[in-house]
């Protein structure tokens, strides 16, 4: 009996090494193929995985294949939990320039995840922590709201548990997610409305959640530096790129933020930052668009003056207002 199962798991095996070399030859569609090495991976005996998940990579990323079947077939629960060792793997997928690549494992993602327990999604959540932030302030305008839409619905429910942890990436998140509340896209500002929702329920927070609730979107800016004061260093430096976006709507968003967050700073009179952010404020007075020429030009005089003026901090919070 243990000659006839061991010669069975010989027969597995050649079976499956020609399987792989007729794959790896190309005798068949690349779709096909991607989908053949994926049910392989989950049904092929142990040793075989490690060489699959290689040649998978390949088929995914040189040839930049990964099927809408493979997506399809995340949808079903059972499929999804037996995928759950390939996960890594894919994850890694983010780290490519193809932008379509990306929407579908971020597709991917939304669809699986949803039918993992919180302890079998755990190590995939906390891999994709450090991709999705990034993909906020992507290009496509789809990636940005299913990153959000991701972090939204997957990240913060799985991650519930780690409280402290969860806690201090949702921190990083609120930033970015109050700027895309100006963007142009409106399933974007959607997506982060709910996001930013989601991230008051969590943190209990209640008047951010009244603020979004209530789209008074100048005031989240200021609750978030009124509730984070020991984190305007790090707010003033996350805005700065938003200076050289591509969407007049962010670049305005960016300078109202930097105008109202910047306030400490002429206060303690700290010359040298009050510098930097002028010295990226200036070129924004070339802007295609008038009102961020004019808003960029005021911003750094204000900023500039060598002197405390009793209006000063006036003007300063007039220019966190969000309606020109």
């Amino acid at each position: 009996m243990e000659k006839a199962a061991g010669v069975g798991t010989g027969l597995d095996k050649g079976v499956g090494t020609l399987r792989i070399s007729s794959l790896v030859a190309g005798r068949t569609n690349s779709s096909l193929t991607a989908l053949d090495m994926w049910d392989m991976m989950i049904s092929t005996p142990r040793p075989l995985k490690k060489i699959l998940k290689g040649l998978c990579k390949r088929l995914l990323v040189i040839d930049s294949v990964f099927p809408e079947g493979i997506i399809s077939g995340s949808e079903r629960p059972d499929m999804a939990r037996k995928i759950q060792s390939l996960l890594p793997q894919v994850v890694g997928l983010l780290d490519y320039s193809n932008t379509e690549m990306k929407r579908k494992v971020l597709t991917f993602f939304c669809s699986v995840m949803g039918h993992l327990k919180r302890e079998e999604a755990r190590p995939t959540v906390e891999q994709l922590e450090e991709k999705l932030l990034p993909l906020f302030d992507d290009e496509s305008s789809e990636l940005r709201e299913l990153s959000i839409c991701l972090f939204r619905e997957r990240v913060q429910s799985v991650m519930v548990h780690d409280k402290k942890r969860t806690k201090s990436y949702v921190h990083r998140a609120l930033l970015p997610l109050f700027f895309r509340l100006s963007d142009q896209s409106n399933n974007v500002a959607k997506a982060a409305r709910e996001a930013l929702l989601g991230a008051a329920e969590l943190l209990k927070w209640k008047q951010l959640r009244h603020l979004v609730r209530t789209q008074q979107t100048w005031r989240i800016g200021e609750s978030l530096l009124e509730q984070n004061r020991s984190r305007a260093q790090e707010f003033l430096s996350q805005s700065l790129p938003y200076l050289r976006d591509a969407q007049a709507s962010l670049r305005e968003a960016a300078m109202r933020f930097i105008g109202l967050a910047a306030r400490p700073l002429r206060d303690r009179r700290e010359e040298e930052k009050l510098a930097e952010i002028c010295s990226a404020l200036r070129p924004l007075e070339k802007d295609s668009k008038s009102f961020v020429r004019s808003l960029a030009a005021q911003t750094t005089v204000i900023l500039s003056s060598a002197r405390e003026q009793p209006r000063s901090r006036w003007a300063l919070q007039a220019l966190c207002c969000w309606h020109r």
